[in-house]
């Protein structure tokens, strides 16, 4: 398979190491981060280091926030546990809970343990006018101080009307939302810690469904408040599983030219947002299916590795400059890791799932050289970006200094478990890494047995496979675990990927 490296990229677009964050919902954060200061599980901290280890100089991004967090309350005198369940009947996908400042103390703790950690949290806007949005800020801005990177106000409101929340009204539109917008966000001016509207780190709109971004980016958001937006944010699954049917089964997500069309979605918008005359766009929350994901699909190899993988890098190559995997509850399919039944912050041993090692691969293939971030280039393999029928695919990383390249990752998605599949054989030229005097070169694998695989995954050697500290491990004994190899490049290479897996190159 050839593969055609450009010699410049054909993007702008920078992106830093951190690209891929963690998206919790605050409903369980309990469950992952313990009730207080005293109670941090070690092997979350254990996940988390690796994940900060490889991010350069850049730190882990984190949001904290979901459905849960529009329908919460925050109460100023609540200790631990900092994140308590409200009784009586509830949505499951939307389970509002009280929080007070233990979570705040939790996460700076967090940060400060790691190295750096960067907070978005999230802001109700069900009652514009409560003074709880104030108290909120207030507080998580003096708890979190530098590691507050910004605030979401509001999450998805274009469901609003779908999910009852305004029953007065028979169709909440931009109108209603941008005045609902203006009259939360000028409580910010006088909080706690004084006028937070002065540090221009408001995110919005968060939507997800229903409106056309562009449409709410020229339609007077922008207009009225680019001066306090730090970030343009959206949130977008493939499909959703909340009414017991779904639409695409895994070969929908190993088909690259998916990938390409789901992170088209708001094309028009994205290109306001990358025009230069609007701030930076996120994607604050996405995974494989909304309402939990899919037994049996987010809970693979497919799907919560390569997919995430491929879907996050995808993300960076069209003009996002970061985004959010969403986690929530136990017994969540697309979730990342597992804890143990028992005590929130209690022992045990942790399982970890597919979508883990997509943080672990991300950072690494977007390290930059020079510390000025990266841009990433679908290289269209085998017409991959369009032809539903290739089973490959592949980027470029370039510095954003000068523009050499810096990775190269190439995916195999043919089935191992299927009879026939065979290694894909890359050809790249001597000129892949724009003439620079790179000779021979390290790929590294991320592999399992086959595409369904939900535990025996390996990165790089290592994996978490039985693992229940949240530490990687060598196993030289296990089958499916592809190692390191050294290449040659000097006057180009073919590069093996066997069946599901993907290589990358540096």
């Amino acid at each position: 398979i050839q593969v055609s490296v450009p010699s410049q990229p054909s993007s702008t677009n920078v992106v830093k190491p951190n690209f891929l964050g963690i998206s919790f919902e605050l409903s369980f954060m309990t469950e992952y981060f313990g009730n207080d200061t005293s109670t941090v599980p070690s092997a979350m901290m254990n996940y988390l280091s690796a994940l900060r280890s490889r991010t350069q100089d850049t730190p882990l991004l984190v949001r904290v926030g979901g459905n849960s967090m529009d329908s919460s309350w925050y109460v100023p005198d609540q200790g631990s546990p900092m994140v308590s369940l409200i009784g009586g009947p509830a949505n499951a996908n939307n389970q509002p809970v009280t929080y007070g400042p233990m979570l705040w103390a939790v996460m700076d703790k967090v940060a400060s343990d790691l190295g750096g950690a960067n907070y978005l949290v999230g802001l109700s806007l069900l009652q514009p006018n409560s003074s709880n949005i104030s108290t909120l800020a207030g507080a998580a801005q003096q708890g979190l101080g530098d590691n507050l990177d910004s605030f979401l106000l509001g999450n998805e409101p274009d469901l609003y009307t779908s999910h009852g929340n305004r029953p007065s009204l028979k169709n909440y539109t931009l109108q209603d939302y941008i005045d609902e917008f203006r009259i939360a966000s000028s409580h910010l001016s006088d909080t706690s810690a004084g006028n937070v509207l002065d540090k221009h780190n408001l995110g919005g709109p968060t939507i997800c469904c229903n409106w056309n971004l562009d449409a709410v980016l020229n339609g007077g958001y922008l207009a009225n408040f680019r001066n306090i937006l730090k970030y343009i944010s959206m949130q977008h699954y493939p499909q959703n599983n909340c009414f017991g049917s779904i639409e695409y089964q895994t070969p929908y997500y190993v088909q690259h030219a998916n990938v390409v069309s789901l992170a088209s979605w708001q094309q028009s918008g994205i290109a306001v947002t990358t025009s230069g005359s609007s701030p930076p766009l996120i994607m604050s929350e996405f995974n494989s299916a909304s309402c939990g994901g899919i037994p049996g699909i987010s809970d693979t190899f497919a799907v919560g590795s390569l997919w995430t993988i491929n879907y996050a890098l995808q993300l960076a190559s069209v003009g996002y400059s970061a985004a959010y995997v969403h986690t929530r509850e136990r017994g969540v399919s697309y979730n990342l890791v597992a804890p143990p039944d028992g005590p929130n912050g209690g022992p045990g041993a942790w399982t970890t799932n597919p979508p883990y090692y997509a943080l672990l691969v991300v950072p690494e293939v977007l390290h930059s050289n020079s510390n000025n971030g990266s841009i990433v280039v679908d290289l269209n393999i085998d017409s991959s970006r369009t032809d539903t029928n290739s089973t490959v695919g592949g980027y470029a990383i370039y510095d954003a200094k000068d523009a050499s390249v810096q990775q190269i990752m190439l995916f195999n998605f043919a089935n191992s478990s299927v009879s026939g599949t065979s290694d894909a054989m890359f050809s790249l030229p001597s000129s892949a890494f724009n003439g620079s005097e790179r000779q021979n070169v390290t790929v590294k694998y991320l592999a399992a047995a086959h595409l369904e695989e939900k535990f025996n995954i390996s990165w790089g050697g290592q994996t978490l496979a039985g693992v229940g500290d949240g530490k990687l491990i060598t196993d030289d004994s296990a089958s499916w675990i592809v190692p390191n190899k050294q290449v040659d490049c000097t006057s180009g290479c073919t590069i093996e990927v066997p069946p599901s897996a993907l290589g990358v190159i540096f």
